[in-house]
């Protein structure tokens, strides 16, 4: 169990459980408040293995299972703990990726590269549009539908989706080399670039 194998529907009953629960959870936390949805599902889930046990309990008494047949021991038996050197290991990642993160951030807020911060000035602005269409809510609900529709789609239709890809490809290659060249500090330095060459 992958997770591309689960995003791919190539087990449907896993994938629409993984799909289908997580749905439903984001879901009712668009109407419920975290906690209420938290106790809620952990009492669901609690009342759930006390039913298979107490059907393992019945079934074992009345001679129709053996014993250690509990579907839940399997469950019992996974380890549970993390590994320290794995621990460190993924600290360490974490720490690389949000220094990363904050060194761009910084990077793009004071306007290093006049390209990118426009860029992202731009991307702030129609975030702002977004964020009075949608609340932060139905974009996850959204990106979770996406996540698990988009890659089975695009398998089913490869051909045509690489074809149209391509010609919009085309297109913004050919309007970024026209916005390249009307800024001043882009065309100086490609200008440079081919003298040198």
């Amino acid at each position: 169990m992958s997770l591309p194998s689960v995003v791919y529907w190539e087990n449907p009953i896993l994938s629409g459980v993984v799909f289908g629960s997580v749905l439903v959870t984001l879901l009712s936390l668009c109407y419920y408040s975290l906690i209420y949805v938290v106790a809620n599902v952990s009492l669901l889930v609690l009342l759930g293995v006390c039913a298979v046990k107490a059907y393992s309990k019945v079934m074992i008494m009345l001679g129709k299972a053996e014993p250690g047949s509990d579907p839940l021991e399997q469950v019992s038996k996974m380890p549970v703990t993390i590994p320290t050197e794995n621990m460190e290991q993924y600290t360490t990642c974490l720490a690389d990726k949000l220094n990363a993160g904050v060194s761009e951030l910084r990077r793009l807020v004071l306007v290093d590269n006049m390209v990118d911060t426009i860029k992202f000035g731009l991307s702030l602005w129609c975030l702002t549009y977004i964020g009075s269409w949608f609340n932060a809510m139905t974009l996850i609900i959204l990106a979770w539908i996406g996540f698990f529709s988009v890659p089975k789609l695009y398998l089913m239709n490869q051909a045509a989706v690489d074809e149209v890809i391509g010609k919009v490809q085309v297109q913004v290659d050919e309007v970024k080399s026209k916005v390249m060249a009307m800024i001043p500090v882009k065309a100086a330095a490609a200008a440079g670039d081919k003298k040198a060459e």
